[in-house]
């Protein structure tokens, strides 16, 4: 119900001040008022919102458009943190900003000044641009989700805005790669740290054990942590490991995952009298990881930094690419290859004869069963020579394409099930398979990006016939 009111200003003029109220049960859910020089503004502006507010969910509407974005930040988590949506790296990204600046801001005011201003900040608190880049796209998801669940009028576009200028001035950037794995030493120290917490009277966490199985496992803490006793399949010595992180699905990623050696053993050593395997606190286990670094003046070394040691062990142990996905989950190997650090040494093990340095020629192309090969190869076994393959690492794919030219260029394409993977690099030996499609093939050779080598057509149209082929079939 809307009321007016006269107001007589300072200086003598009159103002008319309309307000609007909503009760239910008697209380007031709802309040907004506005002044005005003339009685039949105010008037006219409460009808209007008295007729605005009738909608269905408009007064919830209404009043979010005034939130601030530490609002919606809460609001956003509310909702969604339950459901397991909201990771530890995400929660902990979005709580940081409930205590900035920035969650002061009103929702609908914010522009690409309020963000580049934000990054400034977080810059000169030490946050390196990797970070800052974590603050901003969590911040857009949050605005995305309120546009499109809230029927909010705010969108990622203030984040979009800044993001060109976050880039020129370095204030946001992608992580690095990191290649940091723990020595045998700085291992043991850390085990005779963490025994030496444990004997503590107080102590119930199991950090060894934890830290032991980490590695065995080559599993996020997180997943860690999320471990039912309900899950473990004792015949086959599985474990179902529940919401694995994906980037392109985010929910129902369960999956079985074998607990080989340690794994296993560490597993059935835990006392079975609750529902989880290791039911503590994650964040308790990795503080006490980091604690025990800071005091034993180990330097950059994380407790996800022990999923890469236990997946480089996996590959130093014999195990195939695929194998070692079956543990670690990874759905592509250009990422499985970010978090395997083999050590140089382990490569001693599987040295062959090199391939005998020659010149760079032209050869017809040679087939064998389905497969073309041209260059320097002439069948499947060269092609593993040359990466250093085995017959198992290429166990169910089937190569369509291989040429080799030295110093020149190395170009594969295989067929997995349904799906069509390329591995291409100049002149170097890196198998790192990347998904592919006919037709971007068939285009990148027709306009000259693929297969030529200045005015050489190496074999564009010997792999264009091989696509041709596979398209009829």
């Amino acid at each position: 119900m809307a009321t007016i009111t006269k107001q007589l200003k300072t200086n003598g003029e009159l103002s008319y001040r309309a307000q609007v109220r909503v009760k239910r049960a008697g209380k007031i859910i709802f309040s907004e008022a506005r002044s005005f020089p003339k009685e039949k503004l105010a008037r006219d502006w409460a009808a209007r919102l008295e007729l605005d507010l009738k909608g269905h969910g408009a007064i919830e509407k209404r009043k979010m458009g005034k939130a601030t974005i530490g609002t919606l930040i809460s609001r956003y988590v509310e909702e969604l943190e339950p459901t397991g949506k909201i990771g530890r790296t995400k929660s902990y990204v979005l709580e940081s900003l409930l205590s900035r600046p920035i969650a002061d801001k009103e929702a609908l005011t914010l522009d690409s000044a309020d963000v580049i201003q934000h990054c400034r900040d977080r810059q000169e608190e030490g946050a390196g641009p990797a970070t800052v880049l974590h603050d901003v796209s969590y911040l857009k998801s949050v605005l995305e989700h309120a546009k499109r669940v809230w029927s909010m009028q705010v969108s990622g576009r203030a984040v979009d805005e800044a993001m060109g200028t976050l880039h020129q001035l370095k204030l946001i950037g992608k992580s690095r790669a990191r290649d940091r794995r723990p020595t045998a030493d700085e291992l043991q120290r850390i085990f005779t740290w963490l025994e030496s917490r444990q004997t503590s009277h107080n102590a119930f966490i199991p950090h060894v054990d934890i830290v032991r199985f980490a590695i065995a496992s080559g599993m996020r803490a997180a997943e860690i942590e999320r471990l039912r006793w309900d899950d473990l399949d004792e015949g086959k010595r599985l474990i179902l490991v529940r919401q694995r992180k994906d980037p392109k699905q985010k929910i129902f990623n369960d999956q079985w995952v074998p607990l080989l050696g340690d794994a296993w053993d560490i597993v059935q050593a835990q006392p079975r009298d609750a529902e989880l395997i290791f039911p503590y606190n994650i964040r308790s286990v990795t503080a006490a990881w980091q604690r025990a670094c800071n005091d034993l003046g180990i330097q950059d070394l994380r407790f996800h930094d022990l999923r890469h040691e236990g997946i480089s062990r996996l590959f130093e142990a014999g195990l195939s690419i695929q194998e070692v996905a079956m543990v670690s989950g990874h759905r592509s190997w250009n990422n499985l290859k970010r978090y395997t650090q083999l050590r140089p040494e382990s490569l001693h093990d599987k040295f062959g004869t090199p391939i005998a340095p020659q010149e760079a020629k032209l050869s017809q192309a040679k087939t064998e069963q389905d497969s073309c090969y041209m260059g320097e190869w002439t069948c499947q076994q060269n092609v593993l020579n040359a990466f250093g393959l085995r017959p198992k690492d290429i166990s169910g794919l089937t190569i369509l394409f291989a040429a080799y030219f030295i110093d020149t260029k190395v170009f594969v394409v295989f067929r997995e099930g349904k799906e069509l993977f390329e591995v291409e690099s100049d002149g170097r030996m890196d198998w790192l398979p990347e998904a592919t499609t006919i037709n971007s093939l068939r285009h990148r050779l027709k306009t000259g990006r693929l297969g030529k080598h200045g005015k050489l057509n190496l074999f564009a149209d010997e792999l264009l016939q091989v696509l041709i082929q596979q398209a009829q079939e």
